[in-house]
């Protein structure tokens, strides 16, 4: 599976990465959840790389639905803290998402959670991860949606892709492709209807923390008690959000966004 390039010089994403010990609200661990479930739904049997693990809370889930799963990120801080964890359990590389050293049609299912804004290349990205997909493989996206009236950018960030913009990359590179939103704006009582108008102030003002930590510490103040992220996710840490069906065009009422591509010889079911 793996070749003779040298190992990526890895980078700090320690700050603004959702690992083990982070505090989240009760929306923030059911973002998390609801993404690896819809990955283990899509990994049964299958052959599966995550990019950007980070301290791999993920892995397990995914695990428990086929045997082979590979956890990669360029932090290498992070792998060191997902290895503690599972040991010999699972496979954890650091490796760059723009030059993966694995072989063509390596994986049936690549996944590709809130990472690739942080990606300085993105359409090399999506170009390795198109080349190791094997015929009819999947690969999902998913990303925080730009087009939210009360979008902030995460500091270190490069490219946020539209909806819109993720579904042309894909289609380019053959795939065909399904859009859906999760999570809408301005939901969940009082606070959740005032939200968008907050963060927009916060953001003109230079009031946003530039840290998860940071965010976190708001969090607590504003909603209470928060959710540590454990180190490895198990059934009832968080509820499946449902997805809705996107059309082409903008897609401002989501706070989420997932992209789901295959390559020909899929399709797409539930």
């Amino acid at each position: 599976m793996t070749d003779a390039r040298p190992k990526p010089a890895g980078r700090d994403f320690s700050a603004l990465t959702e690992a083990t010990g982070t505090p989240l609200s009760r929306e923030g661990a059911d973002m998390v959840y609801s993404r690896y479930a819809y990955g283990a739904e899509l990994a049964e049997g299958a052959r599966v790389l995550e990019i950007a693990c980070g301290s791999g809370q993920g892995v397990g889930m995914l695990a428990q639905r086929t045997s082979f799963v590979v956890g990669g990120d360029l932090d290498q801080g992070l792998l060191r803290r997902a290895k503690q964890h599972y040991g010999r359990r699972a496979r954890l590389a650091c490796l760059d998402a723009c030059d993966l050293p694995f072989p063509a049609g390596s994986f049936d299912l690549v996944l590709f959670f809130e990472a690739l804004y942080y990606v300085p290349a993105p359409a090399r990205a999506l170009d390795e991860v198109t080349r190791v997909l094997a015929p009819g493989g999947r690969v999902v996206v998913v990303n925080a949606n730009p087009e939210r009236p009360d979008f902030i950018r995460s500091p270190r960030s490069f490219t946020y892709h539209t909806a819109d913009a993720l579904r042309r990359e894909l289609e380019a590179r053959g795939l065909a492709v399904r859009v859906e939103g999760a999570y809408p704006v301005g939901e969940r009582g009082l606070l959740g209807r005032a939200a968008p108008a907050i963060r927009r102030v916060m953001e003109a003002f230079g009031l946003v923390p530039r840290t998860l930590a940071g965010r976190a510490r708001l969090k607590r103040l504003l909603m209470g008690p928060l959710i540590s992220l454990p180190p490895e996710i198990t059934a009832g840490f968080g509820s499946a959000v449902e997805r809705v069906a996107l059309p082409a065009g903008a897609a401002r009422g989501y706070k989420v966004i997932y992209v789901t591509g295959s390559k020909p010889g899929d399709i797409f079911s539930g």
